[in-house]
């Protein structure tokens, strides 16, 4: 009998829209809970670290998307055999967690000067750091962050990177990082992935 999926998260994307774009490409049922602001606190309390996502399967409990990623990336067939390669799309992710959480920090700081001293260091440090880096390991790579062939980490950039133009308010890798755009692109091109987005609710970032 197929395990019972049940992935617990806020009404928006975040790092939970990866997540969702992994069970899409597998066509693999799931219950996703959407976790309303008045019952936080109690489920805080239940879940690992006090932190989401987290997803059930069955009686267990995986915890950090990063590792819920990559679980179903194998479940889908988007995760290498090679020891090696598995590692470098770890750190691929791990990255993407990281700029991401930047970018998270610098959304939700209410102290105006701090969060112009926060957009700074985005604009002209952290973006160009980490999005050039990635651009320049796609180029070396090929097509893909592990080469020529689709892996869990392509979509856990994209479901990531979608969160983070919505907050920034603009489309970032369009007009600086076309290796990058390129993988969004395509990603976004696969049925399921396209069905999905479509019929989605209404998230916010």
């Amino acid at each position: 009998m197929a395990p019972v999926y049940k992935l617990k998260f806020f009404n928006f994307m975040g790092v939970a829209e990866p997540i969702r774009y992994l069970f899409a490409f597998g066509g693999i049922s799931y219950k996703n809970i959407e976790i309303e602001d008045a019952d936080w606190p109690d489920v805080q309390k239940s879940v690992p670290f006090g932190k989401l996502p987290v997803l059930e399967v069955d009686k267990k409990v995986l915890y950090q998307s990063v590792a819920i990623s990559r679980y179903l990336g194998k479940l889908v067939g988007l995760l290498p055999n090679d020891d090696l390669e598995a590692a470098e799309l770890d750190a691929i992710a791990l990255t993407v967690f990281d700029f991401g959480t930047k970018v998270h920090e610098w959304y939700h700081e209410q102290d105006k000067e701090k969060k112009l001293y926060l957009q700074k260091e985005l604009e002209e440090r952290w973006c160009p750091r980490y999005l050039g880096d990635l651009e320049e390991i796609v180029k070396q790579k090929g097509t893909y962050f592990g080469g020529q062939k689709l892996s869990w980490a392509d979509l856990y950039f994209v479901g990531i990177m979608e969160s983070i133009e919505g907050m920034w308010g603009s489309k970032i890798l369009e007009k600086q990082y076309p290796s990058l755009f390129t993988i969004y692109k395509h990603v976004h091109e696969i049925p399921a992935i396209e069905t999905y987005v479509s019929n989605r609710p209404h998230y916010k970032y």
